[in-house]
């Protein structure tokens, strides 16, 4: 039932967007997937935090970047064994950098941040893998001067290839061998520096042919007097790659040693990142920190539906004081059930970790459960009529409602004969209410209107409606009870007065039998 209020009432919309201002893929998923806490002192900590990243964004300081984008997967691979590259590397030595940034920017801002500067504080540092990886690693590169056998064997690796070349010049500009050759450069085939020769020459010349053209016009030949010097410059750089490998393994396990620790950052990260993304859209929203209980009351002040942008007519309500249920009536296209989405949605808001466009005064609860039973279920796959799927979510909400509940039904009791749907539906908001749950339902029909004008748990409200235009005003109206206003939009729209006039005598006898 969760996954179908979070649906329902948008708060999965409301999680991908402030998923948009984090910048990890984890951090995303963490957002995306988050569940609403119905503990108080867990969500007045959540709301604490999201003030903090509000003034640091409203302060319009550069927030630094918060994660590194592939760090969880180098740190999978040094936990399977595998030795980092030197990008890997640089990327691990990007993040410890990033870390720095993170302390000593919430060391600037812990004034107007102190629980972030609390979280940040905790942030260890990792100054000596930085610089070991920094001293080694340049340009993309393992520097020479990362070891001084690798300095000395690169050395032996250039005087060997300056060696080679020399011989292969003194072989290209020989009045002997002009002839001979394709092409007056030297080429590298297979590892091997070569002159290119004419094929018709090739066994002519002392050497070794180590490839030929496609056509086979040109040998690709090691001149003899380059053999032995090859050998040896192979064998340096043979061993090049062996001192670098030993490099990086040594880098790498600099790393995997504080590996724990490091992860152990890398969450005080990602948390940092994820309360910085809900503040951000908090601000986006123009979201305000609201008074928050988990008693039951709600006192929304002009609160907005966040996804309906400047749409969305301001939404006043007050509920829970002593009233477990409201009634909400008026004409179709009215906006009923967008007050129940925007109920909702800013409930699940609050339990975030959000803050909600409303007046700073307002007051919301948070709930255990949030049950919702709005759109059409009607199930053509299984027979079911519109009527029984909302009888079968009402059975599920029945059994789970308790008095930490807040229950929203549209058009309740709809999709069956008007008397026994409205008998149902009283009957169903009495259970709910004997229950201690807050329930908020819309309704067309006049016996649930006349049972909530009655009874003292309930509360009734209206949409306003615009006789003159037929425009719906989506201004919620507390303690009026709304008409259909069915007779009256048909003579607006001119239908025949006479069929007007017929309807409402049969509509006089509905009521009096």
């Amino acid at each position: 039932m969760k996954k179908q209020a979070i649906e329902q009432t948008q708060f999965n919309e409301v999680r991908n967007r402030v998923s948009e201002y984090a910048r990890s893929n984890t951090v995303k998923e963490r957002i995306e997937t988050f569940e609403p806490s119905s503990n108080l002192d867990e969500v007045l900590l959540f709301q604490k935090e999201t003030g903090e990243g509000v003034s640091l964004v409203e302060s319009q300081k550069s927030i630094p970047s918060m994660a590194s984008e592939k760090i969880d997967r180098l740190f999978q691979k040094i936990e399977d064994g595998y030795v980092l590259g030197v990008k890997e590397l640089l990327e691990i030595s990007g993040f410890l950098r990033t870390i720095r940034k993170i302390k000593r920017y919430f060391q600037e801002n812990k004034k107007s941040a102190p629980t972030l500067y609390e979280y940040s504080v905790a942030l260890q540092s990792f100054r000596h893998i930085e610089e070991a990886i920094n001293i080694s690693i340049k340009n993309n590169l393992v520097t020479s001067e990362a070891s001084r056998e690798l300095k000395k064997t690169r050395q032996n690796i250039i005087r060997y290839d300056s060696n080679i070349r020399d011989k292969m010049h003194k072989f290209i500009t020989s009045s002997t061998n002009k002839f001979k050759i394709q092409e007056f450069m030297v080429i590298e085939r297979d590892g091997v520096l070569t002159v290119p020769v004419k094929s018709a020459f090739k066994n002519s010349i002392k050497g070794r042919i180590v490839a030929e053209s496609g056509k086979g016009s040109t040998a690709f030949l090691q001149p003899e007097a380059t053999i032995e010097l090859s050998r040896k410059l192979q064998m340096f750089q043979a061993e090049e790659s062996t001192i670098v490998y030993q490099i990086l393994a040594n880098l790498t396990e600099e790393v995997a040693v504080e590996l724990k620790k490091l992860k152990e950052t890398n969450e005080i990260v990602l948390s940092l990142e994820m309360i910085i993304a809900k503040s951000k859209y908090s601000v986006e929203i123009n979201g305000r920190r609201v008074n928050i209980n988990d008693q039951g009351r709600i006192n929304l002040i002009e609160a907005k539906h966040p996804l309906l942008d400047n749409v969305a007519v301001p939404l006043s309500i007050q509920i829970g004081a002593l009233e477990r249920g409201l009634v909400i009536t008026g004409s179709n296209s009215g906006g009923k059930t967008v007050v129940l989405k925007t109920i909702g949605l800013l409930t699940f808001m609050t339990m975030m970790g959000l803050f909600i466009p409303a007046d700073t005064t307002s007051e919301i609860s948070i709930f255990e459960h949030i049950l919702v039973d709005i759109g059409d279920y009607q199930d053509f796959d299984n027979a079911l009529s519109t009527f029984s799927g909302h009888i079968n979510n009402m059975r599920a909400i029945l059994e789970v409602a308790n008095n930490r509940s807040l229950v929203l039904v549209d058009e309740i009791g709809s999709g069956t004969d008007p008397s026994e749907g409205a008998a149902i539906a009283i009957a169903i908001l009495e259970t709910l209410t004997e229950k201690g749950a807050l329930v908020l339902a819309t309704t067309h029909y006049g016996e649930i209107k006349e049972f909530a004008v009655k009874d003292e748990l309930f509360l009734t409200a209206a949409m306003a409606f615009d006789r003159e235009t037929l425009q719906p005003l989506y201004r919620l109206l507390m303690n009026e009870v709304g008409e259909s206003n069915g007779l009256f939009v048909a003579r607006k729209m001119k239908l025949d007065e006479s069929v007007i006039n017929r309807a409402a005598k049969y509509l006089e006898l509905f009521k009096t039998s």
